[in-house]
């Protein structure tokens, strides 16, 4: 995705421009990316920067009026109107529009100026007249920056193939980070699929002077655990209020078109934000099996709001024939972050940029409201792991096992879970939109720490509250979930338990696990029923993705020749009888195992197009 790169040299590099300007090559991924590079020898600093178009950060380099200061940032930051005007009562000249205020800022404030920031950004700051400079990131890690330090210098990056790239020494995969990805479906800690590029802690800001590096953290999390706990009432209203207050500043800066579900986070926002009918483009991702039940949703509620809607649609078929290139562009963009079973993210995305530019989403709201969690172990079948790699594994999960011990569980949320697990839905995403949403805005997330309660309960409760204080006859229509409907308690039930059981049934034929040892079982029926074509009646409803179907049938031929190739069988981490069983069992309708292939193919994609091809 679009970002900074560069280095700080602690003595001269000879080629160090051509390194610049192959980084900055290797992140110019679309025709709408604005791009510079900026360099200071006598200070060292080599810097380069990829924007997307009109967009917050398109203004890089960004300098204060004695031009002795310059920023350069990725993604955006949300601060109150009082603060930008207070700036310029001061005297200071700058486009209120982006990203130029934030330099003028720091002049006054300093490094303090980052407690102060709101969402999901990071950047540089070079101090030419003290040849200083400064990296920092957002509070959450949620804008990554890679980096590796040597005895020539401090190399950083927004996308790790910029180092790959540039430093071909640096391609070389982590055991370590290769058993947590096996183990977690990411990567724990500060660590990256690559055994010398670490990636800058959450809340950082590292200092650079005449070849020496100081290390801060300038937000200290026990600043929210602290907190007094409020009352039940006193919680809810205040959480309300704020949600309410700090809504309109994701809804500035032009043209914004709004990813809609069928679930309560999207619509909670549309319920609270009251645009005026037909300012708001609504749109849902969908594919051409069926309409799922968040485009049928997801439609009536934008009708409700007097809004537009679209359906952003793949075509399944020519999406599949195509899948080896998306595929290797998702893994290669998301520096393989992105899970092979979500490779059209990219596809989508370019769709909505179509719509506007800005995509707002509900993404996150799950998690901080409702402790919906996808950081837990989701270890392939044992038989699949070579037995001298298992013990990466094993550590794997003494590594999770310590640092869950540690945490609050909502910083444990933000702090890790949202930086590991959850970025990679952001990182292709935000290589063609930009992506907002409020739900880690910081004074939305400072009232979450003061609830009496983190039961499952407590997000739903706040907005179905919300939402029918403000717009009420959005409940009239049911969620994907078990909230709202018609105003008859009959009818309500019975909407509820049909939609209900069409999930139900949805979740059992597609995931790649079941209880009840249920797994296998459900793959052979399908397999034997599938010429009669039974799916149709009741499939199709809550997932337009279908990779346990697709990879047994369309995509057979080209797991079989990816996963089965001698590249794939002298990987360190399979035992390769087993591999080769789990392909053809489930191609062969003996077996479901989803959870095998994709892990392999995921390890395997990472290694020919990060490490062998890149």
């Amino acid at each position: 995705m679009p970002g900074i790169t560069g280095f700080i040299c602690k003595h001269p590099i000879g080629d160090a421009e051509e390194k610049l300007n192959t980084m900055i090559d290797s992140m110019l991924h679309e025709p709408f990316y604005s791009h510079g590079t900026y360099i200071n020898q006598s200070n060292g600093f080599y810097i380069g920067y990829v924007s997307l178009k009109e967009s917050f950060s398109d203004c890089m380099p960004i300098y204060n009026e004695k031009k002795d200061l310059v920023l350069f940032l990725t993604g955006e930051c949300y601060l109150g109107k009082k603060v930008i005007h207070d700036l310029r009562n001061r005297g200071h000249v700058f486009n209120q529009e982006n990203a130029e205020y934030l330099i003028h800022l720091y002049e006054e404030q300093g490094v303090d100026f980052l407690i102060n920031l709101n969402g999901w950004y990071n950047g540089i700051i070079l101090d030419l007249k003290n040849g200083k400079a400064m990296l920092f990131n957002d509070r959450y890690g949620l804008r990554r920056i890679y980096y590796h330090e040597s005895n020539d210098g401090f190399f950083f990056s927004s996308e790790a193939k910029a180092l790959l790239k540039a430093f071909p020494f640096l391609r070389e995969l982590s055991m370590q980070s290769i058993g947590e990805y096996l183990t977690f479906d990411c990567i724990l800690e500060n660590r990256t699929y690559f055994s010398n590029i670490y990636l800058l802690p959450s809340s950082s800001v590292w200092s650079f002077t005449k070849g020496n590096i100081y290390k801060k953290r300038y937000f200290d999390p026990s600043s929210l655990e602290n907190q007094p706990v409020l009352k039940n009432d006193q919680f809810f209203e205040e959480l309300s209020f704020t949600f309410k207050e700090i809504l309109p500043r994701y809804f500035t800066g032009g043209s914004i078109g709004m990813s809609l579900t069928g679930g309560l986070d999207t619509r909670l926002i549309l319920a609270c934000i009251n645009s005026t009918p037909g300012e708001l483009p609504c749109y849902t991702f969908g594919g051409t099996y069926r309409d799922i039940l968040d485009v049928r949703i997801a439609s009536r509620i934008a009708k409700l709001c007097n809004q537009t809607h679209h359906v952003l649609r793949l075509d399944d078929d020519k999406f599949l024939s195509e899948y080896p290139s998306h595929i290797k562009r998702s893994i290669y963009i998301s520096d393989g972050l992105e899970n092979v079973c979500t490779a059209d993210v990219i596809p989508f995305n370019k769709l909505a940029r179509q719509i506007s530019p800005v995509r707002m989403t509900g993404i996150y709201g799950s998690q901080v409201l409702k402790s919906i969690s996808g950081l837990i172990e989701r270890s392939p079948y044992t038989q699949l792991i070579n037995p001298d790699f298992k013990k990466y594994m094993d550590m794997a999960r003494s590594t999770f096992s310590a640092i869950n011990d540690q945490r609050h569980s909502l910083s444990s949320m933000l702090f890790n879970e949202i930086s590991w697990w959850w970025n990679g839905f952001l990182s292709s995403q935000s290589s063609q939109v930009t992506v907002r949403s409020p739900f880690l805005d910081y004074d939305f997330i400072k009232v979450l720490y003061k609830a009496p309660s983190r039961s499952l309960d407590f997000g739903a409760k706040f907005q179905l509250d919300l939402i029918s204080k403000n717009n009420p006859k959005l409940m009239m229509v049911p969620t994907t979930g078990t909230h709202g409907g018609s105003s008859s308690p009959i009818v309500s039930y019975i909407t509820k338990q049909f939609l209900k059981s069409l999930l139900i049934a949805d979740k059992i034929y597609i995931r790649e696990r079941l209880p009840y040892s249920m797994t296998h079982f459900v793959g052979k029926i399908d397999y034997l029923l599938s010429p009669l074509h039974a799916d149709r009646l009741i499939m199709g409803f809550a997932e337009f993705r279908r990779y346990r179907i697709w990879f047994r049938n369309q995509l057979s031929n080209f797991i079989i020749e990816t996963l089965l190739s001698s590249r794939t069988f002298n990987r360190p981490y399979w035992n390769r009888k087993y591999l080769e069983r789990f392909v053809y069992d489930h191609i062969n309708g003996r077996g479901t195992y989803l959870r095998e292939i994709r892990k392999v193919l995921q390890i395997e994609m990472v290694h020919r197009f990060l490490i062998e091809e890149i």
